[in-house]
Formats: C-alpha cells, sequence, structure tokens
C-alpha cells in the first residue's frame, strides 16, 4: 500500500474538504477503508455509498463516532459535520471515487496481477493460487468475495508497493462487468475456470456467459498468461479472444499441464503431474481444475512442482464449500455457499463416490438467477439426483423443490422419498426426523437460501438409532 495524505486523496477525488483543523499531511490508511459503519475501529476511514435502500452518508455520524478519522461522501447527499481532528471529503460521485483511488493504487504496483473468474470455482482457485505463490513470495488475495465493482478496489486497497503478486476474483452478472474490472485492475495473468449454466438470467443464455467471460481474455497484454480449463469445450472456442500466451490444464492428453491418476477419496484429491505426485486436502475430483491453475501459476513464477506439491499440501478450504463434519454418526457435506447446475452435479458426483454405510441424502435448494430456464434445469437437476448419484433420499426447498421433485420421481425416485419444502426452516425437522447414524447429507443451494443454517447448531434426532 502506497502512502497517502489526505491532501493527495483530495487531489486525487477533486473533492471539496471539511475539517480544516486537521494536518492535510495526515496518513491515509487505504488498507482500513470501511463501506459499512458497524464496521468501523478507530482510525478507519468511512466511504459513505449509496445502497439499495438507504445512503451511507445516513450514517456518518455514526461513524464518527465509532472513531472514524475521515469521511468520503457524496456532495448532494448530507451536511456533515467533523468532530476535532476528523475530516470529511465531498464528492461527485462515491462509487466512482472508489475507482480513481484504485487506479491510482494500479498506477506504480509492480507485483504481478491475476485475475480469476468464471462460472464456479473462483474463490477456491483463488486461494488455491495464493496458497502456492506465498509459499514463496509476499503478496495479497481477495479477502472473502470481494469480486464486484465494490469488492475489487476494495481488494486493491490491501496491496502492498513491494508485492510480488496480487490475485483478484472478478465476478458478473451481466456483460460489461468484467471488462470494466479489468480496466481498474489491469491483469497481466487471467484464469477462467469454466464456462456453465449460471446467471443465466442476466447474460441472456450460455453464449451470453461466454461473451462476458472471454472480457478477461481481451484484457490481457500480449505479454501477459492465460490460464484456462482444457477440458471445457466452451472455452476452447474463445481462446482465440486471448492476445496472451494460453496455458492449457486439464485431464486431456492435449493439455499443456495434464493430471493422470486422479483419485479422490476421505477429503483427498491426489492426482500426478509429470511424475510429480500431488495431494490437495479438499472433497471431490471437480476441485482438480482449481489446483491445476494454481499448479500453472506457481510454474510461471518459476517455482518447481515439487515446492507446488508441498503448498498445495497445506491448503485451507473456504468455509460452505465441500465442508465435511460429522454429527451423532452421521457425516454432513455443507455445500451451501451457492448452487449452479454445473455444480449441483458436481456435488452428486461427490456424494456418490462416499462410501458412507448407510443412506445417500440430499438437501437441494434453488438455483438462482437461471432466467427462463429454471424450471428445465431444476428438473434436470431433480433427474440427477437419482441417475448421477444414485441418492437414497431427496429433500427439496425453495420455489422450484416441486420441479427438483418432479425431476427425480420421474427419473425412479420412490414418491415417500422425495419431499419438497418452502425453506430451510421447513426443513430442519424434517432432517432430524429422518437423518441415522451412517447416513450421508449433503447440503447445497444458492447463496439466498441460507442452506448453512441447517449445519449450524444442527443437532438430528436420529430416527434409527442403534
Amino acid at each position: 500500500m502506497k502512502k497517502l495524505s489526505v491532501d493527495q486523496l483530495q487531489e486525487i477525488l477533486v473533492a471539496r474538504r471539511l475539517g480544516a483543523d486537521v494536518d492535510g499531511r495526515t496518513d491515509v490508511q487505504l488498507n482500513h477503508v470501511r463501506i459499512d459503519s458497524r464496521d468501523i475501529r478507530k482510525g478507519d476511514i468511512f466511504w459513505a455509498l449509496q445502497g439499495q435502500v438507504r445512503h451511507g452518508a445516513e450514517f456518518v455520524a455514526d461513524a464518527f463516532e465509532r472513531g472514524a478519522a475521515g469521511v468520503v461522501f457524496d456532495e448532494y447527499s448530507a451536511s456533515v459535520e467533523t468532530p476535532e481532528n476528523c475530516w470529511a471529503l465531498a464528492v461527485d460521485d462515491s462509487r466512482d471515487a472508489l475507482r480513481q483511488v484504485a487506479n491510482w493504487q494500479r498506477e506504480d504496483f509492480a507485483g504481478r496481477v491475476i485475475a480469476v473468474t468464471g462460472s464456479a470455482g473462483k474463490t477456491t482457485t483463488r486461494q488455491m493460487i495464493d496458497t502456492v505463490l506465498r509459499s514463496r513470495f509476499t503478496g495479497t488475495a481477495s479477502p472473502a468475495n470481494y469480486n464486484n465493482q465494490l469488492g475489487v478496489p476494495l481488494s486493491m486497497f490491501q496491496w502492498h508497493e513491494n508485492d510480488a503478486y496480487a490475485v483478484l476474483e472478478l465476478g458478473a452478472s451481466a456483460q460489461g462487468e468484467i471488462a470494466s474490472l479489468c480496466e481498474m485492475a489491469r491483469p497481466s495473468i487471467g484464469v477462467i475456470t469454466n464456462i456453465g449454466d449460471a446467471h443465466l438470467g442476466g447474460f441472456g443464455g450460455p453464449a451470453g456467459i461466454a461473451a462476458a467471460k472471454g472480457e478477461l481474455l481481451e484484457a490481457l497484454p500480449t505479454d501477459g498468461l492465460a490460464v484456462l480449463n482444457g477440458d471445457d469445450a466452451r472455452l476452447r472456442r474463445i481462446a482465440h479472444r486471448s492476445n496472451a500466451v494460453v496455458v492449457w490444464v486439464g485431464r486431456s492428453a492435449d493439455c499443456d499441464i495434464a493430471a493422470t491418476n486422479v483419485r479422490s477419496s476421505d477429503g483427498k484429491l491426489q492426482f500426478m503431474v509429470d511424475n510429480q505426485e500431488f495431494m490437495v486436502p479438499v472433497w471431490g475430483r471437480h476441485q482438480l481444475t482449481s489446483a491445476l491453475v494454481a499448479v500453472a501459476i506457481g510454474k510461471a513464477f518459476g517455482m518447481s512442482l515439487a515446492e507446488i506439491s508441498a503448498a498445495l499440501s497445506d491448503f485451507d478450504p473456504p468455509p460452505m464449500r465441500c465442508e465435511v463434519s460429522s454429527f451423532g454418526g452421521a457425516r454432513i457435506i455443507n455445500d451451501a455457499y451457492n448452487a449452479s447446475p454445473a455444480t449441483m452435479r458436481s456435488a452428486l458426483e461427490l456424494l456418490r463416490e462416499d462410501k458412507a454405510p448407510g443412506r445417500r441424502i440430499v438437501v437441494c435448494g434453488d438455483m438462482r438467477e437461471l432466467g427462463p430456464d429454471a424450471k428445465r434445469l431444476h428438473l434436470r437437476t431433480g433427474d440427477d439426483v437419482v441417475t448421477v448419484c444414485g441418492a437414497d433420499v431427496l429433500v427439496a426447498c425453495g420455489e422450484h423443490a416441486g420441479d427438483v421433485v418432479e425431476g427425480a420421481t420421474t427419473a425412479g425416485m420412490p414418491k415417500q422419498r422425495a419431499i419438497a419444502c418452502r425453506d430451510a426452516e421447513e426443513v430442519r425437522p424434517v432432517l432430524a426426523r429422518i437423518v441415522g447414524p451412517g447416513d450421508v447429507v449433503l447440503i447445497k443451494g444458492s447463496r439466498a437460501m441460507k442452506l448453512e443454517r441447517l449445519v449450524d447448531g444442527y443437532q438430528p434426532r436420529l430416527a434409527r438409532a442403534a
């Protein structure tokens, strides 16, 4: 993070300053910028933004009471009074002001910026890349899922001048968003994990998703690098949009980095690359692409396969991504962070491979933002519950619970084993009634379903106690 004074910030933003008693040479700590006044700690900066319901400027006084040193707010939004030794900058557009400071931050950053996008697996891939690189280098990675027009600049505020790398996650729900984020971040390395059926409503279909993800390829410089999933046919069709060198990763023999002897069991993903054995402590074969991307980028930074393997063996998976726990003799696979048709199928394949002695129980929440294809894709997921997973029991919840149940029963699941519920709260007593020792329960749905509540403090009443 470069040093920045209040005077410099005012100049960058072409802002009007309040708080004349503050020394303009006072340091501004960009890594202490907060956009929620409730998160403010002493010395932080509150960046007041227009929300969906209320404007952040309404909480400026609260931010100062909590110890904020300064505030950036929209000129039109409120009348702001600054306490003694505090400052405020009034700007035309506080959202645009975030971009302006991010551009300033990017200007002198000498490290390599790695941007990760895709329909699924972005967060896990970002964290695996960071796990590998930080075993030798100093750098940063986006916190949480800071992958949008607000999260990316806030991530960039965490950068330090001497960092060798910065890993950013780029999300999008419409055309042009990734291109806009790339204008700020200016990545030299781009990663696309896959192109799947996520956010179909916003993109207008799979072709629109492919076009949007391809915006990252077009943003890469000629001396850059694109790391792509070689097992994804849709990605193969858009790779020509990259002026950078393309490295393909996957299981296909024609991939530049190809995995062989792939095994997955008991929370360990194992594979070989060029006679080097890898073991990553994650559940499911669908995590392979993320691991191979990390291998490719580690190699691009000059690391040996042995170094990369050692780093990945210490990987700490993000929460709610195939997070496994046990309660009363039953195993719970919490994959409730998000869901799309492709990730739902991957989770069902993971459940199929589980060697638990009891029943396979699927708790399936709605997959959101699928547009007019929602009914068809939920019917297909119900079919997959039977034909891909071979599940014994299905508990579906949400607006499309009936569609998932219909798909499963049409595929042959007995009707008494396919249960439709309205929401997570209605699912809870069902699980308490049916889950027994030896069973394995997969919990997956879109973030809005909040299915993690089924895991938090869950103590099932075992119906079939031994």
